[in-house]
Formats: C-alpha cells, sequence, structure tokens
C-alpha cells in the first residue's frame, strides 16, 4: 500500500524520473507469471508472445509495475478456475500487451472510472478479501502516460463475460 501511495504522489506531481532503455518484454512477463505462480496464484496462465516481438523503449521497473498491477487484477478479481492470458500483438506503430482472463469481467457503469485513483468496481469478486487500494490501474495509467503509451480496458470480451486490459507502446527502433 506504501508503494503505491509513493507511485501514485510522484505520478501526480509528474515526478516520474524515467531511466529509459530497450527492454524485453517477454522477460518482464515471464518473471510476473513466475511469481505468481510462487505465491500460489490458483488460475491458469498462459503467454502468447510472438516470436519477433521488439523490444520496447521504456523504464524496466516501471513497466514491470503496470504489467504487475494488471496481473495481480485479474488474479484478484477472477475465481480460482479463471484463465488469465498475456498476449502482445505488433503493428507498424506500435507494440501491445494484453492481458487477458475470464472472469466475472467489469460492469459497464464501472468500466469509464477504473483508472481513476481508489476507485474499486462494486460487485466483482476479490480473492484477495478486498484488500486492494483502487490505485493499481490509475499508477498503470501514469506509467503508461509518462512513457507516451497508452492503457485500455474492455469488458465483456466474450460470452459476456472477461476483461482484456491492453498497454500499447509507441514503436521504436533501436539505434
Amino acid at each position: 500500500m506504501v508503494r503505491n501511495l509513493l507511485a501514485i504522489t510522484r505520478i501526480d506531481a509528474g515526478a516520474l524520473e524515467l531511466r529509459l532503455d530497450w527492454i524485453d518484454l517477454k522477460d518482464i512477463v515471464g518473471r510476473l507469471i513466475g511469481a505468481a505462480r510462487r505465491r500460489g496464484a490458483p488460475q491458469t496462465f498462459e503467454i502468447g508472445f510472438p516470436a519477433d516481438l521488439p523490444l520496447v523503449w521504456a523504464d524496466a521497473t516501471l513497466i514491470e509495475q503496470a504489467v504487475g498491477n494488471l496481473i495481480a487484477n485479474a488474479i484478484a478479481h477472477t475465481p480460482p478456475q479463471a484463465h488469465v492470458a498475456v498476449t502482445a500483438s505488433v503493428t507498424p506503430d506500435q507494440v501491445a500487451i494484453h492481458v487477458v482472463d475470464d472472469g466475472p469481467g467489469i460492469a459497464s457503469d464501472a468500466l469509464p472510472r477504473i483508472f481513476d485513483k481508489f476507485v474499486k468496481a462494486q460487485g466483482i469478486a476479490e480473492t484477495d478479501g478486498g484488500q486492494g487500494t483502487g490505485l493499481g490501474l490509475a499508477i498503470a495509467k501514469g506509467i503508461m502516460e509518462a512513457h507516451g503509451g497508452t492503457i485500455a480496458a474492455e469488458s465483456p470480451v466474450a460470452s459476456g463475460r472477461g476483461t482484456r486490459m491492453t498497454l500499447s507502446f509507441a514503436r521504436k527502433e533501436p539505434a
């Protein structure tokens, strides 16, 4: 909670210091999924990245926090038997990471506010016992905006269920 409060304070003050370098999103996602499994997350995880996924110009620590917040939300808001897929897509202009779950989804009236500070959607099961602060998605949004990227949410994604969170990075070529 303290880490989240410090992060949102830095974001609000425009004081995020980016330590930019070429980062491999496959490595970051692999570490995060591995950590979730070691901590006992009961969901089934799938990673699906193209073999030629380009590196992105970003701060590895902050991007790990943003992606980690999305994965943590998928774990906290889906039942134990849920499936969480982390995939990537590439266009000429961007590289995107998608975190998709088959949980209950986000209510349509809550969806426009989920990236606001301290917002917690009502009526969604939480496996964390309701311990979330409502800052994770606001932090992820601030991190992506500091990188010149975007974050988006879509729910439902299939058969009236599930959520897809997408982090999009401007595509650049290594020098």
